[in-house]
């Protein structure tokens, strides 16, 4: 059930009056809540398809029994721990790097490296004696399927999460609204700025072969906007329908592009599977306590896990293999970037660019078209020529057609791309404005003629965008 359909509108709006209900009709009002909480996402999640629920039960049974397992001391607790981590992962493995041959016809079930990575940090959690484990079946079964976050995260903790499902939630205004407001700003990342780039980008890396390197240069900056808009906007989406119903599931994105490091752009990206990855693989494998050469070895093999995490294919191995390289370089140049007074926005910058040629190899569809699309970024220059060269016969307009492949098809013409970047730079003016602050904080610090202004505005491009919308699948459903 897309978070963007008139029928997750429909499910939501009944899931909410009568969750609200509950907790004035029945006398243990959070008991009553969390049954009503597990069938709404029971339904929520069985509505992609009713096969899938086998494995999401899998994983609630391996996580409650393997939680309770580790009430009882002694008795090989690590040896415990690997095997549930087996279990626990073993549907992922297979989904994700089986040989297609063996199972052609079957779909990857939704959410399940989410779930998956949820459940191994409970046991975990419950192994290191972090959290107790926890008594109640339902409670842990409400953690695994939580409907909010249960198809792209973030992935939640048990410390946080499982003691929110132990309170009465009732309406509340503020909490209400301010659901509301994250989940139409995540709207407006996914379809007015994701979708519109997607477009773009699918058409010219498609046909990479035939483009000009000034356009694939193009498509894979945008890339870069195209996939933080849509799983950020995501994010968002999750967030504020967690929010709505008075839960706190943590914030996923920080301003990523803003980093002046590759290291502090994987503290603002995907946070909750960022810090997943240093609780339970770096620092396990001995994180920054060792020589440096095991140091080095930790963050490579910790940013593999990551790419390997995401696919199967060899692009997402050497993406990984590429992020964990910038980890190492950074470190090991870090004494002299100290030193060197480096203006911020130089940072930013070149931090930008590296990240965005990473992701040419985690948007490419083999190996064989990653070294292409990078081969011509390399041509750029050469491109200038043979702009300058079709300018005297056909005209700058045509010329400019041509190089950035500015086609009816790919993007809708000029005005097309005029309106991407139109959208484009009103996020980015938008995510300047609450750089060093709270989104929601500033919109209630503005006053009030203003923000309904704001929202008479981000509801007159939304409309249209909704009515005209044929995409609705999100880049991480994949994943």
């Amino acid at each position: 059930m897309s978070f963007i359909s008139l029928t997750f509108a429909l499910f939501f709006f009944v899931f909410v009056c009568l969750y609200h209900l509950a907790a004035r009709l029945f006398k243990d009002a959070p008991l009553a809540q969390r049954i009503f909480l597990l069938a709404a996402s029971l339904v929520f999640y069985a509505w992609a398809d009713l096969r899938f629920v086998p494995f999401l039960a899998y994983t609630v049974a391996v996580s409650y029994f393997g939680g309770m397992s580790f009430c009882i001391e002694g008795g090989h607790r690590r040896l415990r721990l690997f095997a549930l981590s087996a279990a626990c992962l073993a549907p992922l493995l297979f989904f994700k790097y089986a040989p297609r041959e063996l199972h052609p016809d079957i779909i990857f079930p939704l959410g399940l490296s989410f779930f998956t990575f949820q459940s191994l940090s409970y046991i975990a959690d419950c192994f290191k004696k972090k959290v107790e484990p926890e008594r109640s079946l339902l409670n842990v079964a409400l953690f695994v399927s939580f409907f909010p976050v249960v198809s792209s995260g973030p992935i939640q903790r048990a410390g946080n999460l499982i003691p929110q499902f132990k309170e009465t939630h009732r309406f509340d205004y503020d909490s209400a609204t301010d659901g509301l407001k994250l989940f139409a700003w995540g709207m407006f990342k996914k379809l007015c700025v994701a979708d519109r780039i997607a477009a773009y980008v699918n058409y010219v890396y498609g046909s990479a072969d035939s483009q000009y390197g000034s356009a694939l240069l193009l498509a894979t900056v945008l890339y870069s906007f195209q996939i933080y808009c849509d799983f950020s906007g995501y994010s968002d989406m999750a967030i504020g329908v967690a929010r709505y119903c008075g839960f706190d599931v943590g914030k996923n994105f920080d301003h990523p592009y803003l980093a002046q490091s590759v290291g502090d752009f994987w503290r603002r990206w995907h946070i909750s599977l960022s810090s997943w990855l240093r609780d339970y693989v770096y620092i396990p494998l001995g994180g920054s306590r060792v020589a440096l050469p095991r140091i080095y070895f930790n963050l490579l093999a910790t940013f593999l896990v990551s790419g390997i995490w995401h696919g199967a294919g060899w692009t997402f191995v050497v993406w990984g293999a590429v992020h964990g390289l910038y980890q190492c370089a950074g470190r090991a140049a870090k004494p002299l970037l100290e030193k060197a007074k480096i203006p911020a926005a130089v940072k930013i910058l070149v931090t930008f660019c590296l990240v965005t040629f990473a992701w040419i190899f985690f948007r490419a569809e083999s190996l064989g078209q990653a070294a292409l699309v990078v081969r011509k970024i390399a041509e750029v220059p050469k491109c200038a020529a043979d702009f300058f060269a079709m300018k005297g016969e056909v005209g700058a307009t045509e010329a400019l057609r041509a190089v950035f492949c500015f086609s009816d098809e790919a993007c809708g013409g000029f005005k097309g791309m005029l309106c991407i970047l139109a959208f484009a730079i009103i996020f980015c003016a938008a995510s300047l404005c609450v750089k060093k602050t709270d989104g929601l904080e500033f919109v209630r610090s503005k006053p009030l003629v203003f923000r309904w202004i704001l929202y008479a505005a981000l509801c007159s491009v939304l409309l249209p965008a909704l009515v005209s919308n044929s995409n609705t699948e999100f880049l991480y459903f994949a994943f």
